[in-house]
């Protein structure tokens, strides 16, 4: 940084013509003035300005260094100012991350209406069932299960997830339905394995606060979601899915919630991302953007 203010102080003295006018541009003394052009050359070895009262003239070897630093620190100044400004203006590259169930079918109509209204970016999502390391991935907001454990990222609660253990009627012509948590030992339970999933270990609260941990298995295990549901609307098995994702469905008699007196835990979604101090524009105006319509998120 030094150095850096040394060659501008060269800079200004070259293109104001003098000590003296180069003094008035930067708001210092003539002498600091004279002192940084002294230490320059004295670090080069060579002369760069011949000054005498009459004025002053560059050297071959002054003229040569000015035309190369000229041009150096307005490249810099300006990938000052266009880093500067990716705090106040959307700019950029926007890499957003969510679960395949939610963001394929709440996230991604928001994240396109958001990019329409941001032509500056370029906005990219990523869906997966998966821990995903914000850091690492280079991924600039999350929308995902769960509050993360590093202290240095961000989550805001924007979705209440209830579940439900449902099972399709056709299943249910083939087994007794289940009356006690207990019971589900019994039955064909889909697995989902995946990051914030309950995979085999269902634990269910009933109505004077018990808890009922069941040890589930199947035949069938997936890592994605929507497979899942796929998986309990064909008749397979039992599944333990968010209720947001199955509304339709139990509405519509596709689907039968059992257990009904017994709760399984809440699955919330948070929106995630590093730091609470210079977050780009672009990432602010995204999470802005997901708060203002956080109920068209959340709708069941």
């Amino acid at each position: 940084m030094k150095r850096i203010a040394e060659f501008t102080v060269f800079v200004a003295v070259v293109k104001a013509g003098s000590l003296s006018g180069a003094s008035r541009e930067l708001n210092l003394s003539i002498a600091s003035i004279s002192k940084y052009v002294t230490r320059i050359e004295e670090q080069l070895g060579v002369r760069l300005l011949l000054r005498n009262s009459r004025g002053m003239r560059l050297t071959e070897e002054g003229a040569d260094l000015y035309e190369k630093l000229d041009k150096l620190l307005a490249e810099l100044n300006t990938a000052v100012q266009s880093v500067s400004s990716s705090r106040e203006t959307p700019q950029g590259t926007l890499k957003i991350t969510s679960t395949i169930a939610l963001g394929r079918n709440r996230v991604a109509p928001l994240v396109s209406e958001f990019a329409a209204s941001h032509r500056e970016l370029s906005v990219q999502l990523f869906l997966g069932d998966r821990a995903v390391d914000l850091i690492g991935e280079d991924i600039d907001v999350a929308i995902a299960i769960g509050e993360p454990q590093d202290p240095t990222l961000v989550a805001k609660r924007i979705m209440s997830n209830p579940c439900c253990i449902c099972a399709s009627p056709k299943y249910l012509k083939r087994k007794r339905m289940p009356k006690h948590p207990m019971d589900l030992k019994a039955h064909e339970c889909l697995i989902l394995d995946c990051f914030g999933s309950f995979k085999d270990n269902w634990v269910l609260t009933d109505e004077r606060g018990g808890h009922h941990s069941v040890k589930v298995s199947g035949s069938l295990v997936t890592d994605n979601s929507e497979t899942l549901k796929e998986w309990v609307l064909d008749g397979y098995g039992i599944a333990l899915k968010s209720q947001w994702d199955i509304q339709d469905h139990l509405e519509n008699g596709d689907l039968v919630p059992l257990l009904p007196k017994y709760k399984a835990p809440d699955l919330d979604f948070f929106m995630i991302y590093a730091g609470r101090d210079l977050v780009p524009a672009k990432t602010r105006a995204f999470i802005d953007f997901i708060e203002n319509n956080v109920n068209r998120l959340a709708q069941v």
